[in-house]
This record gives C-alpha cells, sequence and structure tokens, in this order.
C-alpha cells in the first residue's frame, strides 16, 4: 500500500544520502577512547548515526512497553511468561551488539536482582554469542598475521568451529606447529571498532542529555557523560589484544608473587599475536561456577583475595570477572581475559582500605571523610545534612549480608533510599569507581550462584585489616576491631552472646596478638 511505497520511497532517499558518506574507516579511530576524535569521525556520518538510533529504538521499545503492561498487571508472576520474556531479551541484546551484550553480561550473574529463569538465558551471552563464519574469521587471521595458516597451526579442519564465541571475538583450539602445544587463538570480529565506537558515541548523546535533565531538576552532581566516558575507554581498550597481552604479562608476574600458586594465568604468544589476534596457552579445567559446591567454597575466597590484593595493593585490577574468565586446572584458580582493566593511585587504594574498615566497625564521621577523599563529596560537604541518611542506609544494607531472601526483601527500601540520597545531596561517582563497582558485583554474583552464604564484603575484610594495620597503626586497628566487635554483639541473642563469650577470649587475644605481631 501507500505505507509501504512510502517506505521504500524513504529508504532510497537514505541510502543515496549515505553513499555521500565516507564509509567505515578503522584505521582512523584510535586505540584509546578519544570523545572528540569519535565525535569528529561520526561528524562525517549523519546517515550511520541515524540509521543505528532507529535500529535500537525499534528493537527495543516494544519489548520494553510489553514488558511495562504486563509487569504492572502483575503477569511477570508466570513463570512461563517470564521465560518467554527472558529468551525476547536475550535475542534482542545479541541482535544490538556488543555493547548490549555485555550489559546483559552484567546482569547475568545478580541472582538477588533477577530471577532465576532470567539469569540462565542471560548466562547464555556469555558462552554462546553468534558465531561469524570461518571466512570472516579466516580472513582476519591470515590478515593480522601476514601467512598462511597451515604454516603456524598443524591439523587444522578445513571448516573449524569455534570452542567459544563473545562479544567481541571467538576462539578457536588448535595446535601450534613450531612446538605442538595447544593453544587458545582468539580472532576480533571483523568491524568490531566501528560498531563499538558507533554504540559508545549514541550512548554518549543519551548520557549528556540525561545530565542536562538530572542537573536540572536535583542537586546531583554526577556527571553522567564522565562515567560513560570511563566505561567507554575500557571498552575500546578491549578491542586492541596487544593491549591485553601487555596486561595478561603484567598480571602473570604480579599474582605469581602475591598469591603464591593459588592463582594461575596462562603465557601470551607474543610472536603470534596483534592488535586483532591474541594467542595465549590453552587451559584445560572447568569454569569456577559449574564446579562442585566444596571447589566453590574453596575456590572464592581465593578470587576474592586476588581482586582485594588488585584493588588494594597492585593498583590495577580486572574489571570483567565474568564466569567464563574463572577457570579450574588443577585445583588452582585460573583467570584469564584481560582485555578489561583499570587502574587506581594510591591515594584512592588507602581510602577505600580505610573505608572497609570504618563501615565495618560503623565509625560513620571517619567514613565521611573517607568518602570525601574517594570524591563522593566534595569537601565542603554539609556532614550535619548528609551524614544521618547515608547511615540508616548502609546499616540497611550490613544487616542484609549474605541473605538473599532478606536482601531481596529489603532491595526496594534500599534502592529507593540510595536513589533518594544522590537525587537530593550532592555526590558525585568517581570515574574509576564505576570499573570497580562492576567488578564487585560480578565476582559477588558468581559467588552467590555457587554459595548462598557467602558474603563478599566480609570475605574481603581479612586483606583490608592487614591494609588497614599498615596505614592506621596496631593500636588504632585493635581500637576499630573493639567497636566492631560491640557493634556486631548488639544485634546477637542471648544464646549467641553466651556462645561468643565462651569462645571469645582467646579468640580476641590471638587477634590482637596476630595485630601487635
Amino acid at each position: 500500500g501507500l505505507g509501504a511505497v512510502s517506505a521504500v520511497a524513504l529508504g532510497s532517499a537514505a541510502a543515496l544520502t549515505a553513499n555521500a558518506e565516507p564509509g567505515p574507516d578503522e584505521r582512523s579511530l584510535p586505540r584509546r577512547y578519544d570523545a572528540e576524535h569519535v565525535a569528529a569521525y561520526f561528524a562525517d556520518r549523519p546517515c550511520v548515526v541515524r540509521r543505528r538510533c532507529w535500529e535500537v529504538v525499534r528493537q527495543v521499545t516494544p519489548l520494553l512497553l510489553r514488558l511495562l503492561f504486563d509487569w504492572k498487571m502483575g503477569a511477570l508472576q508466570d513463570d512461563a511468561k517470564c521465560k518467554a520474556y527472558a529468551v525476547e531479551v536475550r535475542e534482542v541484546l545479541a541482535d544490538l551488539g556488543p555493547a548490549f551484550i555485555k550489559a546483559g553480561q552484567a546482569l547475568s550473574i545478580r541472582p538477588d536482582l533477577l530471577p532465576e529463569v532470567v539469569l540462565k538465558e542471560l548466562q547464555r551471552l556469555c558462552d554462546d554469542c553468534p558465531a561469524i563464519t570461518w571466512a570472516e574469521a579466516r580472513a582476519t587471521l591470515e590478515a593480522e598475521l601476514g601467512q598462511s595458516l597451515g604454516d603456524v597451526f598443524a591439523d587444522l579442519d578445513d571448516s573449524p568451529q569455534p570452542v567459544a564465541a563473545a562479544s567481541l571475538g571467538q576462539v578457536y583450539r588448535w595446535k601450534r606447529k613450531r612446538d605442538g602445544s595447544i593453544v587458545a587463538v582468539k580472532v576480533q570480529r571483523p568491524g568490531m571498532a566501528h560498531i563499538v565506537v558507533l554504540d559508545l558515541y549514541i550512548l554518549r548523546r543519551v548520557a549528556r542529555f540525561v545530565r542536562f535533565v538530572v542537573r536540572q531538576i536535583s542537586w546531583t552532581r554526577v556527571d553522567h557523560v564522565v562515567l560513560l566516558d570511563a566505561w567507554a575507554g575500557g571498552t575500546v581498550a578491549e578491542l586492541d589484544y596487544e593491549n591485553e597481552a601487555r596486561n595478561q604479562d603484567r598480571f602473570r608476574e604480579e599474582l605469581a608473587l602475591r598469591m603464591r600458586g593459588r592463582v594461575y594465568v596462562p603465557q601470551v604468544d607474543h610472536c603470534l599475536s596483534t592488535r586483532r589476534v591474541l594467542v595465549t596457552e590453552w587451559i584445560d579445567g572447568p569454569r569456577l561456577a559449574d564446579c562442585s559446591p566444596e571447589v566453590i567454597r574453596r575456590l572464592v575466597p581465593v578470587g576474592v583475595e586476588c581482586f582485594v590484593a588488585q584493588l588494594l595493593d597492585m593498583g590495577v585490577f580486572h574489571a570483567d570477572p565474568h564466569p567464563g574468565n574463572l577457570l579450574v586446572k588443577d585445583g588452582c584458580l585460573v583467570l584469564i581475559d584481560f582485555g578489561l582493566v583499570a587502574e587506581i593511585d594510591k591515594v584512592s587504594m588507602d581510602a577505600i582500605a580505610s573505608s572497609c574498615i570504618h563501615l565495618i566497625s560503623a565509625d560513620w564521621q571517619a567514613l565521611f571523610d573517607d568518602l570525601i577523599a574517594l570524591q563522593f563529596l566534595p569537601p565542603d560537604a554539609d556532614r550535619e545534612t548528609i551524614l544521618p541518611p547515608v547511615q540508616s542506609v548502609l546499616q540497611q544494607g550490613m544487616r542484609a549480608g549474605a541473605n538473599i531472601r532478606r536482601r531481596a526483601q529489603n532491595f526496594q527500601a534500599i534502592s529507593d533510599d540510595m536513589n533518594k540520597l544522590f537525587f537530593d545531596l550532592p555526590f558525585m561517582v568517581p570515574a574509576y569507581f564505576a570499573l570497580i563497582t562492576r567488578a564487585l558485583c560480578v565476582l559477588e554474583g558468581i559467588a552467590l550462584v555457587g554459595n548462598p552464604e557467602f558474603d563478599l564484603f566480609w570475605s574481603a575484610y581479612p586483606y583490608a585489616l592487614a591494609r588497614a594495620r599498615a596505614l592506621l597503626g596496631s593500636r588504632r586497628t585493635v581500637e576499630l576491631l573493639t567497636v566492631a566487635a560491640a557493634q556486631a554483639a548488639s544485634q546477637l541473642t542471648a544464646e549467641e552472646r553466651y556462645a561468643v563469650w565462651q569462645s571469645g577470649p582467646r579468640s580476641s587475644i590471638g587477634t590482637t596478638d596476630a595485630l601487635n605481631g
């Protein structure tokens, strides 16, 4: 009909206009994210931007409207309906590409936020992303390596299948010809730099609009554009496999010293690695999340200690520890995929360690100073106005602990309070903290899947305590521990207090001796 004719006419006009635009040119895109450079790149390609915006709106809007309607009607209580929506959400995210797939991956390990039926569906995004064809992969591999694959790898099939396909690339398991060892070969999807940066460019424009609206209607100082730029920087860095190889070498060396054989990082073959191809040692072993509960309970604390060591000691941390990146081999935790890492300065490392101790000991005045040091609050923040609501919200979160049911019951109230705090008070979120928060959420989610009683915060406490001793000295640390013990005792029943009293003296002496020793 007339509508179809109009659509064809509009499409033809858009195609003619688009033909006047330059095509994708990944060589002109920076290896490090540069918002001004990206804006200049897409200023010459307005039709590309408009088409992508329309594609996202066309796919997302109908789903969101139906989801909102069914939620209002209470229809999401039905498991079959929830399952159907979960499948549709996964398919839409996969169709929209890498930026949206990564958002789904971040949610796929949050059992305290989403029902199990949704988690299982979203977890497929971690390992079951659509693979590119062998012809596309081979063309990229031979162009990057500068030689025939048969000269480098042995026993290649005519059409090999990848062992895993992720949002940015896919992995093959091949035998290296020169020494017969088995290696993992990761090849990037064609055109990824252009596709990813286009989505980031669009999201940055959305962030500018959100920042303007929020600042008009609230006192919040959160800079949504700065947060987006921090995330975009990490995402663009993931596209450079040479940068990932350097990251992997650094973590391999640093963790070998700190974790003493409990965490292993595979070796990189730099001779065969380029910007779009990464060759590393192959690891035969299951994912940590797929292991027995006993193995999970034994190795999750190792993973937490590993991450906290990165955060509080190394000054650089793995910001993408999703389930597919944590493997187990010979009883050892194996960490892979170092495309997304972030650095943190010494002042912030010390402030994070102090804030952990002050939060557990309920030293709210000192915690307020930590928030200023971490740049969550400006130096002139009104302590009397801000501290009471912050204290109330944090106490609710601490009481919820690792109890998922209690979290679920309190989550809406805590979420509402936190939203109100950030809306009404002059809070900021430092750019680097966005990646820290993401990594913490991922680690806790993995742990909760295997061990519902796990509490990330308390598991990190021993390492934070050691850092606190170095920062504050033994005497001040013992004082904080005494306050924390009193706070905990006030929450116990009479029977629980009696049990603590029976074992407490010996335990307290041991703690004091350890701090002084």
